[in-house]
């Protein structure tokens, strides 16, 4: 039996492997891109009342062209895609931050 993991847990691996104190550079463009990003997801989740159907999620994420989805897509592939120093992106590479046990949302309905 798989031992499923939180979305915490999920973020949070192989982040104790890097010195806190370490510090790299970012465009305040980039950065500002993505902390605006961050905060429209916790503007639309943290009300229920934005989500009442699956159907207004769906309509907020968007897909590839638009919504939260191409927002997300963007920070991740293009703003802060080359940021990373050389160790770091090995270890992205290697799998280094990518738990080995699956998340919570990825066990199946008849475990």
């Amino acid at each position: 039996m798989k031992n499923y993991t939180s979305v915490e847990e999920q973020v949070e691996y192989g982040l104790n492997t890097i010195d806190p104190d370490r510090k790299i550079e970012v465009s305040l463009k980039d950065l500002m891109f993505a902390y605006q990003t961050i905060g429209l997801l916790i503007n639309f989740f943290h009300q229920p009342l934005h989500f009442p159907s699956l159907e207004s999620v769906e309509k907020f994420l968007g897909d590839d062209n638009q919504g939260a989805y191409h927002l997300l897509s963007e920070v991740y592939y293009k703003r802060l895609y080359g940021i990373w120093p050389e160790d770091i992106r090995r270890g992205f590479d290697e799998s280094r931050f990518d738990n080995p046990n699956p998340p919570y949302y990825y066990k199946p309905a008849s475990e």
